[in-house]
């Protein structure tokens, strides 16, 4: 399987994954003028120096460099004659730089590219919920070279993954593995819109609430066999992909330290893992080797929303290392056999009358319940002044 791999632009992190089979590795400058798919207070900032020499590390470890132009929404401003001369003047700058692939939801965006810059490699997000196989015919036909599935509906489509996969001539499908997203997720339009406005700098985004993710999290934590429902790919099941003919699996997040990237990487790549698989699957809440776990601390007064948000993101380790246990725990090796039923077509997506997910979850996973208590408290009150 050939992984597109996030990178946070650590040069090493190119060292330790180029023995691997990485095709490409994805990521973005935050003070660019495109819209993206990460807000921009919580997008990486690096200088044009360091982005140009990772490029180069890149590219010279024969791996293609995929710059993301994957927001939802630009303002109308590509309909812009003056904005789209500066934007293909970026691309030019991008070429020159090494950048050859790039990745995108609008397909405005594509066809620009494709008319200036044929020969590029163009990847179509999985923000574009792309979830049937006339949706890819018309990406395909449109110039998309790989199109990454809509991964909150058909990871787990194996008939339509088979047949995406079988009849379309030029373009590849890829898969988004490490997410942990809800299954049907009714959030989903409108978070890959809210984020992609909180990602133009001159929407001056500092103070952007990531409210659809935060209800998203409060919903699993409630519910607990949303976890098992989440359309996620083990590193064990890698193999059932393969078999329908699906050469292309992405690997998140961008913000991630190096060792967890290579950890992720590993993982996928020999098939195994055996530990949580919330270590695989979220965006958040890392844990680095030899960290010792502090006793969580609870705090009792708020002064604004805001401020529950930051506890939230303390607690469960956002965009810093996690320091206290994990809410939740689930054994990854007691899923073997788990994909069996979405193989065979079982899933017909009645989670009320089906309850499998939900008898999974019961076997699988393990809650830390001082954690997951003071999080629901914490949710619950974000939600309170949110409305």
């Amino acid at each position: 399987m050939k992984i597109s791999l996030a990178t946070n632009f650590d040069d090493n992190l190119i060292d330790k994954v180029k023995d691997y089979n990485i095709y490409e590795v994805y990521g973005r400058m935050k003070d660019d003028f495109m819209c993206g798919g990460r807000p921009n207070n919580s997008t990486l900032s690096i200088s044009k120096e360091t982005f140009e020499r990772h490029v180069k590390k890149v590219r010279d470890a024969g791996i293609n460099f995929n710059y993301l132009f994957n927001g939802a929404c630009c303002d109308n401003a590509e309909q812009n004659p003056e904005w789209q001369a500066k934007f293909i003047e970026f691309l030019k700058y991008l070429d020159s730089v090494g950048v050859n692939a790039y990745t995108v939801t609008n397909p405005m965006i594509l066809k620009i590219i494709k008319k200036y810059f044929p020969s590029s490699i163009c990847r179509v997000s999985t923000f574009a919920c792309v979830d049937t196989l006339e949706k890819a015919r018309y990406w395909e036909s449109m110039g998309a070279d790989i199109i990454c599935a809509d991964f909150v509906k058909i990871n787990r489509d194996f008939e339509m993954l088979k047949a995406m996969v079988q009849s379309l001539k030029t373009a590849k499908i890829e898969l988004l593995a490490t997410n942990s997203c809800l299954k049907y997720c009714p959030f989903i339009h409108t978070h890959v819109n809210c984020i992609a406005h909180a990602s133009i700098q001159k929407n001056n985004s500092s103070n952007y609430i990531d409210w659809c993710l935060l209800e998203c999290q409060y919903k699993e934590l409630q519910n607990p066999e949303e976890y098992i429902k989440s359309p996620w790919i083990r590193p064990e099941d890698v193999k059932f992909y393969k078999e329908l003919g699906i050469e292309h699996l992405k690997i998140t997040e961008r913000d991630f330290p190096t060792e967890i990237l290579l950890k992720r990487v590993e993982a996928y790549s020999s098939g195994s893992y055996d530990g949580n698989l919330l270590d695989l699957i979220q965006g958040h809440g890392y844990i680095l080797e030899g960290t010792k776990l502090e006793p969580l601390e609870i705090k009792t007064e708020f002064k604004d929303i805001y401020d529950v948000i930051n506890e939230i993101h303390r607690v469960r380790g956002f965009k810093i290392e996690r320091k206290y246990p994990q809410h939740v725990y689930i054994d990854n090796k007691k899923l073997d056999g788990f994909i069996e039923f979405f193989k065979q077509g079982k899933c017909k997506g009645n989670c009320q009358n089906c309850n499998y997910c939900s008898s999974i979850s019961k076997k699988v996973i393990s809650t830390n319940e001082e954690v997951s208590n003071y999080l629901k408290q914490l949710y619950s009150k974000f939600e309170e002044m949110l409305y």
